[in-house]
């Protein structure tokens, strides 16, 4: 029997939660952009440039965007990295990763960044290919999050550095219980009007409240063999940076990475 896994309130089979996740965001593509904005008020724009700080990358750097979406990492770290390095978008919805081609074209980035149709938790790339891995919003999806953890390890470069930005539970009690009436009952409804369904935000409210605690992940990224790891909130806990380093100095590759678009 296929072993079950969460998927929000819920158990089901492994392959089935892939499938939902799939689906779910080759639904609200074309729309996500929008949700995400309209949705945090805007907070992860100041999220997200907190993180990629934290990442720390260097011109002629290989960084990998996993669970890339519609790639506002990747459009952002190319720049960053500039036309030296080399960006990796990776992704499992190929329409989420269609929307982020046009925006990588828009920024003039294009040329900079590799696009890969994929699962994080087998990864077609060599070990110690890549710099730094980020991950936004993904790790939540994983279906063994254990397994999609080991493999960000093993594609990371000795002393490469490893960021996931995350939803989270607010720290203070009344801003949990205000942001629980909003997960619940405000957000998938607006979700609907903005993309045209309620699932995928129903999903996200439920997922969030069964991820394990921020010092859960800090263990388990330690007991994968991460060194450093830790946890930094953003806007009292509304999302959470996850973070880590693989051991060693760090190597210098000088072949691009083979991938596919």
């Amino acid at each position: 029997m296929e072993r079950q896994v969460s998927y929000g309130y819920k158990k089901i089979a492994a392959s089935e939660k892939r499938r939902l996740v799939r689906d779910h965001f080759d639904s609200i593509a074309l729309r996500y952009d929008l949700a995400d904005t309209l949705l945090s008020f805007g907070l992860h724009f100041l999220w997200r440039r907190r993180a990629l700080d934290r990442l720390r990358l260097r011109p002629g750097d290989r960084m990998l965007d996993l669970c890339a979406g519609t790639a506002d990492f990747a459009v952002q770290a190319a720049g960053r990295i500039g036309p030296g390095g080399q960006t990796v978008a990776c992704d499992i919805s190929r329409e989420m990763m269609e929307v982020g081609r046009k925006k990588a074209l828009r920024a003039g980035v294009e040329k900079q960044i590799s696009w890969v149709q994929g699962d994080a938790e087998g990864m077609g790339f060599c070990r110690h290919s890549f710099d730094a891995v980020m991950v936004g919003y993904g790790i939540r999806n994983f279906v063994f999050l254990e397994q999609g953890l080991l493999e960000i390890h093993r594609v990371l470069k000795p002393g490469g550095r490893f960021v996931a930005m995350e939803f989270s539970v607010p720290e203070t009690p009344w801003f949990r219980a205000l942001y629980r009436f909003y997960s619940f009952r405000i957000m998938p409804g607006a979700g609907r009007l903005i993309t045209g369904t309620a699932d995928p935000f129903k999903y996200l409210a439920e997922s969030i409240r069964v991820f394990p605690a921020p010092y859960q992940i800090r263990a388990m990224l330690t007991s994968c063999g991460f060194a450093e790891a830790g946890f930094e909130p953003m806007s009292n806990g509304l999302a959470t940076l996850h973070f880590g380093k693989k051991p060693g100095s760090q190597e210098k590759i000088t072949a691009k990475i083979p991938v596919q678009g």
